[in-house]
């Protein structure tokens, strides 16, 4: 019979295994500034996509003008005739009496066309833009649009230019605030000073008079 001797049943502890306290608050720690850069993250994406989404929105306002003015040529080729407009938000625009019900014309003139295109633009403008300055808006806040229109030395054509102003929800500096003060920039849309977020688009473009 062999003999149990206490070296042979005896068994030393063996060593626990596991996280402690400290470690676990490391992790929640680390976990934590993860959470808050990707939140920073998102909530400057959302800024971005509304700065797109306005950009995108103006540049499809300036584009709707400048093809009417492209299709009212005819009438642009008689001296003095333009599309010029200091503000579209002020200017007191009404259809003319030659635009029927659905928009049907009956001898209207050129000058009837354009003021019915300033009229159908600012309609547009004004379903564009959002007077709340909220963040989270992606509508034109505080917006305002210009016409300058300059004859073009041996050619039969006018040099275009549309702004387009509004005020961002992402604060920078007012660019246009430093220009000069005759610019179209300078005077298009309400000043924001140095400190306040005015973005604007400005185009210049040719439109012939002929065909």
């Amino acid at each position: 019979m062999r003999k149990i001797s206490i070296k042979d049943t005896y068994k030393p502890p063996q060593k626990m295994s596991g996280f402690s306290l400290i470690e676990i608050m490391i992790s929640g720690f680390i976990l934590a500034l993860g959470l808050l850069g990707l939140a920073g993250m998102q909530s400057t994406a959302v800024k971005s996509t509304i700065e797109i989404q306005q950009r995108t929105l103006a540049n499809s306002l300036v584009t709707d003008i400048t093809e009417r003015m492209s299709l009212n040529r005819l009438w642009l080729l008689e001296a003095g005739n333009s599309y010029a407009i200091d503000s579209l938000t002020d200017a007191n625009l009404s259809v003319p009496s030659c635009v029927g019900t659905g928009g049907v014309f009956t001898n209207c003139s050129g000058e009837d066309v354009k003021d019915n295109d300033l009229y159908e633009w600012k309609q547009k403008f004004i379903g564009a833009e959002i007077n709340n300055s909220s963040a989270g808006e992606n509508g034109l806040i505080e917006a305002d649009a210009c016409i300058a229109v300059k004859s073009v030395v041996g050619s039969d054509g006018e040099l275009v230019q549309v702004v387009i102003s509004w005020f961002s929800t992402i604060k920078s500096k007012d660019a246009a605030h430093a220009s000069a003060s005759t610019t179209l920039t300078a005077t298009c849309g309400t000043d924001g000073g140095v400190n306040r977020h005015r973005r604007q688009i400005s185009i210049e473009t040719y439109i012939s008079k002929s065909s």
